[in-house]
C-alpha cells in the first residue's frame, strides 16, 4: 500500500479510496458531532426542495452519521430509505442513530456515492448532503444516480461551490493553494453541461446562505482538520503542510466577532434536478 501511495502525485492521491475511508472513519465521531447541527439547516432546505414523484425509495449516497435519512423519514414515513457511504464508522453511526430511532423503513450498507446504482434501481428520489464536491468526478456521480432513478425521479443536492474568495472559507481555500500548491478544476459548469447526456434537467440552481458560530477561528480550522475534511490532506501531506495553511488562514481568516464567539459566513449551493431521459437515450 504504502508503495502505491508514493507512486501516486499528491493531486491523485488525494481519491484513494482507501485513504478517503480511513480519514472518515477517523473523523466520524466528531463530525457528527461538530458539523451535523451546524449543517442542519442547509440540509432541511434540501429535503424541503426533494419532491419525489408517486411511490418508491430514496436514495441517500454519502449519507455521513444519518442526520439527513432522520429528516428524510420525518417528511417521508411510508417511503423506504437506502443509504450508503464508503466510511464503514459513518455507516455504523447512521445505523445506531436509526436503531436509536426505531426506524424500519431505512436501510444502510457500504458503498461509494459514484456507485448507486449498484445497489438500487427505479428510485424515485436521491438525496445528497455534502457529498458532490468530495467526489473525484461529480459529473459521472450525476449520471450514475440517473441510472439509479426512474425516469420522473429527482435529484435533490446540496453542495460546497467554488467559494466566494472574501468568505472564510473562500480564504482557507486560498490558503490552501498557496501552501499546497495543489488546486482542484473547476467542476460545476462541466457537471451542468453533461446533464442532458445523463438525462436530467434543472429545476433549481440556486446559492444558499448561511451562518454558523465557533467558539474562535482556531477551533474552526482545527475541526475542519480533525473532524472534517482536511483529515484526508494531513493523511497525505503530512502535519508540516497542515500547521502553514493554519498560519496562512488565521492571518486573514474572515469570521466575525459576535459576543463571545465568531461567526462564519458560510455559500452552499442546491440543485433540484429532474430525469427526463435515460441517460444518452431520448426523453419520454
Amino acid at each position: 500500500m504504502a508503495g502505491d501511495s508514493a507512486s501516486r502525485s499528491p493531486q491523485e492521491s488525494a481519491w484513494d479510496p482507501r485513504l478517503v475511508a480511513s480519514s472518515w472513519d477517523f473523523v466520524a465521531r466528531g463530525y457528527r458531532d461538530y458539523w451535523t447541527p451546524r449543517f442542519r439547516p442547509l440540509v432541511e432546505r434540501a429535503i424541503v426542495s426533494l419532491e419525489p414523484p408517486g411511490r418508491g425509495p430514496i436514495a441517500v449516497p454519502g449519507c455521513g452519521p444519518g442526520d439527513e435519512v432522520l429528516l428524510l423519514l420525518k417528511k417521508f414515513p411510508a417511503r423506504t430509505i437506502f443509504a450508503t457511504d464508503p466510511s464503514s464508522e459513518m455507516m455504523a453511526l447512521c445505523r445506531e442513530s436509526l436503531g436509536a430511532a426505531r426506524a424500519t423503513t431505512a436501510h444502510v450498507t457500504l458503498g461509494k456515492a459514484e456507485d448507486l446504482s449498484s445497489l438500487i434501481h427505479q428510485a424515485a428520489g436521491v438525496l445528497s448532503c455534502f457529498t458532490l464536491q468530495l467526489l473525484a468526478d461529480p459529473a459521472a456521480a450525476l449520471q450514475d444516480w440517473s441510472l439509479a432513478l426512474r425516469l420522473g425521479g429527482v435529484v435533490s443536492a446540496v453542495f460546497w461551490p467554488e467559494p466566494t474568495a472574501e468568505l472564510p472559507f473562500g480564504r482557507l481555500m486560498l490558503a490552501l493553494r498557496e501552501v499546497t500548491q495543489e488546486a482542484r478544476p473547476a467542476w460545476e459548469d462541466f457537471a451542468l453541461k453533461s446533464l442532458p447526456r445523463s438525462g436530467l434537467e434543472v429545476l433549481q440552481n440556486e446559492r444558499v446562505l448561511a451562518e454558523m458560530e465557533h467558539a474562535s477561528p482556531e477551533e474552526l480550522f482545527d475541526a475542519i482538520v480533525h473532524r472534517g475534511p482536511l483529515q484526508v490532506l494531513l493523511r497525505r501531506r503530512g502535519p508540516d503542510i497542515i500547521a502553514r495553511v493554519r498560519e496562512a488562514w488565521l492571518r486573514s481568516h474572515g469570521l466575525e466577532r459576535v459576543g463571545a464567539g465568531w461567526k462564519n459566513r458560510v455559500e452552499a449551493r442546491l440543485w433540484v434536478l429532474r430525469k427526463v431521459a435515460e441517460p444518452g437515450g431520448e426523453e419520454h
